[in-house]
């Protein structure tokens, strides 16, 4: 899971415990690693090829990896920049450049999924073309629970020139609902707009043959140790180590300090809300996670780390 989105739902069962006490306004946790600890900690597993994003090339990635390169047609990067890849215990970087711009056409498709009647046209979610099996995919298969009257739930969509031409959504609209799996759903689809689609290419370069070459880089590169510490320092230190501290208030001088600490190191990911650094301490190798909360403000002229990737090997 994404760290930030881990951290997020750990401060707020923190925040269910507590009650009426006050909201955490930081955390630090500290997981004890080995150098395949490390390297595994500061990779991302490659996207599924069955996204269900509409329009989204989850492949991409896997391509660039298994044959140094792939290119595809997006309006937004559908890889974006971040930790190295994992591939069959090696380690990799992906990057993209846009090469031009291919026409299209950029449209909304919204489904009810509780409608009481079906009027207008009907097809089978099987008949239905390729490109525009794979644009409303993610609505048949993934229908809400709660719905109120009306259209309940939409998703933007892209189309070449070229997959407009074969598709019966767009540029008209030529069938009123989708029957799936026993269920028909009205759908309507907005008036496309014309719009010029980003072409990407997709290099993928080696950082590290294996985990343990990886792991060891990172540590080499960028652990610090932690020493010196106050006792109020300290004390935050040993409970994140044993799992997770989290500040209570934006004035916990022993949590302050840490931050600073922190965020004047190499950081191996980081951005406005915290990062994630290698730490020793007590002669134990961390795989440090720090989210600042309250005490980094957009005011705060401290110098941050941005995300630093390793480079390529």
């Amino acid at each position: 899971m994404d760290r930030r989105l881990l951290s997020t739902v750990a401060l707020l069962a923190v925040l269910a415990m507590l009650g009426g006490c006050a909201h955490p306004s930081g955390m630090l946790s500290m997981q004890p690693v080995d150098d395949v600890d490390l390297a595994e900690e500061a990779s991302q597993s490659l996207p599924e090829d069955d996204d269900p994003r509409p329009g989204f090339d989850s492949g991409v990635a896997r391509r660039a990896i298994e044959n140094g390169s792939a290119t595809t047609v997006a309006p937004r990067p559908p890889v974006e920049p971040g930790l190295p890849f994992r591939h069959d215990g090696r380690f990799y970087n992906v990057t993209h450049t846009v090469t031009g711009t291919t026409p299209g056409y950029s449209t909304g498709v919204e489904i009810d999924y509780n409608a009481s009647s079906v009027e207008g046209s009907v097809v089978a979610y099987e008949d239905l073309p390729a490109v525009d099996r794979d644009r409303i995919e993610f609505l048949v298969t993934n229908p809400r629970e709660r719905h109120e009257p009306g259209y309940d739930f939409g998703v933007g969509v892209v189309y070449t020139e070229s997959e407009a031409e074969s598709s019966v959504l767009v540029t008209e609209q030529e069938y009123d609902a989708i029957s799936y799996e026993g269920e028909t759903y009205p759908i309507r689809v907005e008036d496309p707009e014309r719009v010029e689609l980003d072409n990407y290419r997709y290099e993928a370069t080696v950082v590290a043959e294996s985990a343990e070459a990886y792991g060891s880089f990172l540590r080499e590169e960028y652990a610090f140790t932690l020493s010196g510490l106050s006792d109020a320092e300290q004390s935050v230190v040993d409970e994140a180590a044993n799992g997770t501290y989290y500040a209570g208030s934006a004035d916990e001088q022993g949590f302050a300090s840490l931050v600073e600490r922190f965020r004047s190191r190499q950081a191996v990911t980081s951005d406005e809300f915290g990062g994630s650094w290698v730490v020793r301490y007590d002669g134990q190798l961390y795989w440090a996670e720090m989210d600042y909360g309250a005490y980094v403000t957009d005011g705060d002229q401290a110098t941050r780390p941005e995300e630093t990737p390793p480079p390529e090997a």
